[in-house]
């Protein structure tokens, strides 16, 4: 039992002692009383030896005990911490894994959170190269995605579904062009619901891809369901699900898929209800708690 567990106790105890005291005012009011203190008695002692012992940690490469993992989690939706808090153990050698890897998988990229102008991938790749249907032959994605995306795309054929990748990198100036396409076509506050500005967009990345043929129907397609089943088994997470454009910021867009890697998606998948947005914001928000609690047992 942590102290503040042990604080709890304490302070129900005395609550309900008090409560037999005042009422059992015949004989047995001495013995009621006597019942009071040895109650109070045994929680502060419980309390000190506690106080005394140092709190158990709960995961081997991280400095967190059970109190200070929840302080850090607290923030969160109930149902995450409470999943959090049901498997410790899990979720931390997840969050360890992603720590290890490239960083910017898992950058948090939205309205209020942008890249510079100057911003592009260095290990971009064309496609053209790959066994891929495209519906133009200049698309280009990071290396580090090729592997996933290229076992995806066999095991869709295996499964009868042969994906079309229809947009991938686009560049900061390129995504002011597309942008300003939309704020031209519908004006801007229409525009601001599904086109991202410039510095704001996930294809800057180099990790996203809009599949299909990038219309709403695409989600009720044979190929639309099964990639959205079976995206997360490759590290492929959706970006704007139905229903959630006051959090994501942007309507639903069934097509539009961001590569944050296999331990990524099975930590949105298990502990984020399966909602990249709230994944990538306590990351955003955490990262710099975790990488020190992480650091701090590994050069311990």
């Amino acid at each position: 039992m942590s102290v503040r567990a042990s604080a709890l106790l304490r302070s129900v105890l005395w609550k309900k002692s008090s409560r037999d005291c005042l009422a059992d005012p015949g004989p047995r009011r001495a013995t009621a009383i006597w019942r009071h203190q040895l109650a109070l008695a045994a929680a502060l002692i419980s309390a000190g030896c506690q106080a005394q012992s140092p709190p158990a940690a709960v995961h081997p490469d991280f400095d967190f005990t059970a109190d200070s993992l929840a302080t850090l989690i607290a923030p969160l939706e109930p149902n995450d911490a409470a999943r959090v808090l049901e498997r410790p153990q899990v979720f931390l050698e997840l969050i360890a894994q992603s720590l290890a890897g490239p960083p910017e998988l898992l950058w948090l990229i939205d309205k209020q959170h942008s890249l510079p102008r100057e911003y592009e991938p260095s290990d971009l790749v064309p496609l053209s190269a790959y066994s891929i249907r495209m519906n133009r032959e200049n698309h280009r994605l990071r290396r580090v995605v090729l592997p996933d995306l290229l076992a995806m795309v066999e095991w869709g054929r295996a499964s009868g579904h042969d994906l079309l990748i229809s947009s991938t990198y686009r560049s900061f100036d390129q995504q002011q062009a597309t942008y300003d396409y939309w704020v031209d076509r519908d004006g801007q506050q229409a525009a601001d619901r599904y086109s991202a500005r410039a510095g704001h967009s996930q294809h800057q990345l180099g990790t996203a891809i809009d599949l299909g043929s990038i219309r709403l129907e695409y989600g009720d397609s044979e190929h639309g369901k099964w990639v959205l089943a079976n995206a997360w088994r490759f590290g492929f997470s959706l970006s704007y699900p139905d229903g959630l454009e006051s959090l994501t910021g942007y309507t639903y867009e069934p097509w539009h898929f961001r590569y944050i890697g296999r331990v990524g998606t099975e930590l949105e998948k298990e502990f984020f209800g399966g909602v990249q947005q709230r994944l990538l914001a306590f990351l955003n928000e955490s990262r710099q708690h975790l990488l020190t609690a992480w650091r701090g047992v590994a050069d311990g």
